[in-house]
């Protein structure tokens, strides 16, 4: 999701065409004054923080594992929540209802039941089909979930959400992007998946291209105070304030299990790579007592949460798009960025600017038009990439088919590859892993948070595992120096196209006219 409204664009400008009618009926509800609850200290007692303390020896840092593969980064997480024994902190965007959220929310009944505290974090724009569920797993002992930024009106859907609450717009259009699992204190999974199948190559439709990262060591505490802030800010609220139940906490429990008795682990996946297999293990190796890490300095960066009250409109001073800004123009010999969305806006112009002067070698790799969920967004691209090319930047769009028939960045089966990752590698050295897109949304409105990891062994990884000219598009220059080609294959079958690929005229139409209606701070 990626603009100020949080809206299809039909639906953005058919709710602003319906705000002078609205009129304010209901508020936030007041939230009880109570003590802060933090993150529970490790004791290296438990059997995570036993196996963390295995993995790190000999480390001056922090240790990470690439989790490249859908299906085993929400395995790790499954690991994790069995596992732990002292505390499960959950911070996510989005969590759906679906076969994933539901096994996972069950999985988190388990642990508490079982005696961890657990605390759950969701930005409450997407939790429309899984209120319910938050709300029983909220009656469990020793379980707490809190909504943020709630909207607190008609609730029955996305777009009711905001309809009703667009005289409140200026609050709402705030949102909390973060997302991280952290278990025991001792772990930690962090990047660009939510909790949905889409995000796990498990939804018959659609599936993302992206990429988690597991971790150890003292950027795990840095994440556990990250979640502390946002857990006890004035922006998260209790479930139960926003979503009063007449049911007994009893009766909500027993609603809970009965819904989720039939839910089933994922099945397992016998499809992946063998270049991959390095990077499922980590189920097997929590059972072993060690997991392969590579030892690295890092350090956290998560937005101020005075963001999220719209402090930050005029100036990103202190945000994370203004650390990847700084990093990025410190680049030396190359810069790499991968971004579902890809808006750079004068600023990130200035960059690029004074980057190609330098020689440096800029790529990019986002979504076709063909291949994103939000078109809109695409428009608010395209003015951009005349002016990219010709400062030097290498652009490529990633293809639903390439992406499918190459089977190199996953198997998608008859869904069709979209890409979500959100990744910066500078100088072949440093490793931006976060929940950042580059565009307007993420530098005005919403939270975000990443981690700079300064590992060569790591960057090298990710330059193995990407498919750059294989599953995607090059963009060129025609003749005239005007016009954009795309371009794939190579040689005999090397293939020139001169609009948008797999686009039909229709959606081209409707991307760059909601692109013109829509301001691109918007996008």
């Amino acid at each position: 999701m990626s603009s100020p409204l949080p809206l299809p664009g039909r639906a953005r400008l058919f709710a602003l065409l319906l705000m002078p009618f609205l009129a304010a009926c209901a508020g936030l509800p007041t939230r009880p004054v109570e003590p802060p609850t933090l993150a529970i200290a490790s004791t290296g007692t438990t059997p995570l923080q036993r196996v963390a303390a295995a993995s790190l020896t000999g480390f001056p840092e922090s240790g990470f594992q690439l989790l490249p593969v859908a299906t085993a980064s929400l395995e790790a997480r499954l690991a994790l929540a069995g596992r732990a024994q002292s505390s499960l902190d959950v911070q996510y965007y989005e969590w759906h209802g679906d076969d994933t959220g539901r096994y996972l929310l069950a999985t988190l009944r388990r642990a508490a039941a079982r005696g961890v505290r657990v605390r759950v974090l969701v930005d409450d724009l997407h939790s429309d089909d899984v209120d319910e569920l938050l709300s029983g797993l909220a009656a469990f002992d020793n379980a707490q979930v809190r909504l943020f930024n709630p909207f607190v009106r008609r609730r029955t859907s996305q777009l009711w959400k905001l309809i009703s609450s667009l005289d409140e717009l200026s609050r709402v259009n705030h949102r909390m992007h973060n997302k991280m699992f952290v278990a025991d204190n001792a772990f930690a999974v962090f990047g660009g998946r939510n909790i949905g199948d889409e995000y796990f190559m498990r939804s018959p439709a659609r599936n993302f291209v992206d990429l988690d990262i597991l971790a150890a060591g003292p950027v795990v505490e840095a994440l556990s105070g990250s979640f502390d802030a946002y857990w006890n800010s004035e922006h998260a609220y209790p479930i139960d304030l926003v979503l009063p139940r007449t049911a007994s906490r009893a009766e909500r429990r027993a609603e809970f299990d009965a819904a989720l008795a039939a839910t089933a682990p994922p099945p397992p996946d016998r499809t992946v790579p063998p270049r991959y297999a390095p990077y499922v293990k980590a189920p097997a190796d929590f059972e072993a007592g060690r997991l392969r890490l590579v030892a690295a300095h890092a350090e956290l960066r998560a937005d101020p949460l005075d963001k999220a009250a719209g402090t930050r409109l005029g100036s990103r001073n202190g945000t994370v798009r203004a650390f990847v800004g700084e990093f990025t123009r410190a680049a030396q010999t190359e810069a790499v960025s991968i971004s579902p969305y890809f808006v750079p806006g004068d600023g990130g112009m200035e960059t690029i600017t004074q980057l190609g002067r330098r020689g440096v070698r800029m790529r990019v790799l986002t979504n076709s038009l063909a291949a994103t969920d939000e078109p809109v967004v695409y428009a608010g691209y395209q003015r951009y990439i005349v002016p990219m090319l010709k400062s030097g930047v290498e652009i490529y769009e990633l293809s639903p088919s390439l992406v499918k028939q190459r089977a190199r960045l996953g198997r998608f089966g008859s869904s069709s590859g979209m890409l979500h990752a959100k990744i910066l590698v500078i100088d072949r050295a440093r490793l931006f892993i976060s929940s950042l897109n580059i565009d307007g949304r993420s530098e005005r409105y919403n939270t975000e948070l990443g981690v700079l990891i300064d590992s060569a062994e790591l960057a090298e990884d990710v330059f193995e595992m990407l498919d750059f000219e294989g599953s995607s598009y090059t963009l060129r220059l025609d003749a005239t120096g005007k016009d954009i080609e795309w371009v794939s294959g190579s040689g005999d079958k090397q293939q020139v196209q001169t609009t948008e690929p797999e686009t039909d005229a229709w959606t081209r139409f409707k991307s760059r006219a909601l692109g013109m209606l829509l301001p691109e701070n918007w996008l």
